[in-house]
């Protein structure tokens, strides 16, 4: 999508980084361009008004900086394969892809009807499944990830000096809110705080093959792998 080219007048905007908790300018890698990515719905059900809220504001954002001259690469995801996605599926009797396709094209309505532009690209979980393997597999190679009974997970305490630089947590904080749960996981994973990369499959789930078994993403690295893809 290609903007008008920029006004030497435009009027300045500024955002807040989490990271350094103030507002600073806007500055693109590029000049004139911007990559957004927002990350979109798990379409497990009808679209509701949190959807709208959510990409309404979004909308604002990507019009204005269309209407200040900016070119914008908006890329916007759809997690199509999730939990709650197969018990719906498991409880209609339907493949997974049935409810995921179904209540994506019911989100795509309600957009068109509120008048929200179309992001120009919509990256599916199942389509990047791939890239996702390659990343889960780096982060072993590096050793901040490991296989555990059930799956494969992000060792947090292998990156202290970053883990909690945008939430303003730190590896201590969240110990001492774990109630002493920190050594009873209850699965495959070293510590309460580990996240899962990727799922073995249980009977009759949807999964695809990787070196540590078959099995399908977990939540947190999908919009990783799906915004590097497309940005670098």
């Amino acid at each position: 999508m290609t903007g008008k080219p920029p006004s030497p007048d435009r009027m300045t905007l500024r955002v807040y980084d989490t990271r350094s908790r103030e507002k600073r300018k806007l500055t693109t890698l590029d000049d004139g361009k911007v990559r957004m990515y927002v990350c979109g719905i798990t379409p497990y059900s009808p679209s509701h008004l949190g959807h709208a809220r959510c990409y309404l504001a979004f909308d604002v954002v990507h019009r204005w900086l269309e209407a200040s001259g900016f070119e914008v690469d908006y890329v916007q995801n759809f997690t199509d394969i999730d939990d709650k996605i197969l018990d719906i599926s498991d409880s209609e009797g339907v493949d997974y892809s049935v409810v995921a396709n179904r209540n994506i094209d019911e989100y795509f309505e309600a957009m068109d009807a509120m008048n929200v532009l179309r992001a120009d690209h919509y990256p599916r979980v199942t389509e990047t499944i791939p890239e996702i393997i390659e990343m889960v597999s780096t982060l072993v190679d590096k050793g901040h990830a490991y296989v555990g009974g059930d799956g494969v997970y992000f060792e947090i305490d292998t990156a202290p000096e970053k883990y909690g630089q945008l939430t303003g947590q730190t590896l201590e904080m969240v110990r001492a809110g774990a109630g002493g749960r920190v050594e009873k996981t209850g699965s495959g994973k070293r510590d309460h705080r580990d996240f899962a990369l990727w799922k073995m499959a249980k009977p009759g789930e949807p999964s695809w093959k990787s070196p540590w078994g078959d099995g399908r993403p977990g939540w947190h690295i999908e919009c990783s792998a799906m915004s590097l893809n497309h940005f670098g």
